[in-house]
Formats: C-alpha cells, sequence, structure tokens
C-alpha cells in the first residue's frame, strides 16, 4: 500500500493581484479574437462569429478537459504517464471536434462559406492553433495562481474560449465568408 500515493489537499488561498490581472487580461484575449473574426471573412455580422465559436467550444468541450488534467500528486512515474496520455488524447481530439462544430454552425445557421472544404482546413488549423495556445495560457495561468486551486474553472473556460475562437477565426479567413448568392437563414 506504501506504493499509492497520498492525496493531498491544494489549498484554497487567495490569489496576488497580479494573478488575478492576467486572469482577467486573458479572459478578454477571446473576446476581441471574436470581433477580429468578423473582419477578416467575409461576415461581418458579430452574432453569427460568436454563435460560431460557441458551437466550436461546445464541441470541443469533451476532449479539452484532458488538456486541463492536474496530477494531485506529482512526481509518480506512474500517474505522469497517464497525465501525458490524457494530454495527448485532448491534443489530438479537440481540434477537429472543435472545427466540426464551428464549421458545421457556420455551414448550416448562417449560410454555405464560398470555400467549404477550405473553411473546415481553416476552422481546425485555428482549432490547432488555439489548442495550443490554451494549453499554454493554461499553464501560465496555473503557475501564478499556485498553491491555490482557485480560478481552475475560469482557467478551463478561457482556454476552451481560445480554442473556440481560433476556429472560427481560421473558419471565417479561410472560408471567404458567406455565399453571395444565397440568403443567411
Amino acid at each position: 500500500m506504501s506504493d499509492v500515493p497520498v492525496l493531498a489537499e491544494r489549498e484554497d488561498l487567495p490569489l496576488s493581484t497580479g494573478a488575478w490581472v492576467a486572469h482577467g487580461g486573458l479572459a478578454l484575449l477571446p473576446l476581441g479574437g471574436v470581433w477580429g473574426a468578423t473582419r477578416v471573412g467575409g461576415d461581418t455580422r458579430l452574432g453569427a462569429t460568436a454563435a460560431e465559436t460557441a458551437a466550436g467550444m461546445l464541441a470541443g468541450y469533451g476532449p479539452s478537459r484532458l488538456l486541463f488534467l492536474r496530477p494531485i500528486t506529482p512526481g509518480s512515474a506512474r500517474w505522469m504517464d497517464l497525465e501525458v496520455a490524457a494530454f495527448t488524447g485532448g491534443l489530438l481530439l479537440t481540434p477537429p471536434l472543435a472545427a466540426l462544430g464551428t464549421w458545421g454552425m457556420g455551414e448550416v445557421a448562417f449560410g454555405r462559406s464560398q470555400n467549404q472544404g477550405d473553411a473546415y482546413l481553416g476552422a481546425l488549423a485555428g482549432a490547432a492553433t488555439g489548442t495550443l495556445l490554451a494549453a499554454a495560457v493554461d499553464g501560465l495561468l496555473t503557475k501564478l495562481a499556485e498553491p491555490s486551486i482557485r480560478l481552475k474553472y475560469a482557467r478551463s473556460l478561457i482556454g476552451l474560449a481560445l480554442i473556440g475562437t481560433g476556429a472560427t477565426l481560421g473558419y471565417q479567413w479561410a472560408g471567404g465568408g458567406p455565399r453571395s448568392n444565397q440568403h443567411t437563414r
């Protein structure tokens, strides 16, 4: 029984002012990305790009949770292998699902894009970029907040918003906006 790691309780300590500022500032980054998505493609409707981002976030929610797992007792080789496997699964599964959610919302609800294949590839590239950025931002904010576990779910939500925003930026940029001969639904 001595090989089983003991689950240590992490403390819920107050965060420093710098940690609060970093969390708040990085929470605004996806909002700027949604606004930026209205400028890079032919679709300037803020509601449409926000809905595409939300669809990408919702579709990528399940596998993205694997990106934000942290072991309670670091250092055990067995647990590190599981953490690396979970993180790799999150890196591989999150971008295609988030891209599919964004692409599907854009194609079905807001009119087809000019280049459907390019739009999905753009959403995939954007979601992959957003996934890497989300992992980096989560690591940075976790390091700033240590040893407190406060705002753990906010960090995950910020990361998920970065993934959805990346997918939307890629979709809008590569897809060329809605087709001009179709009315939006």
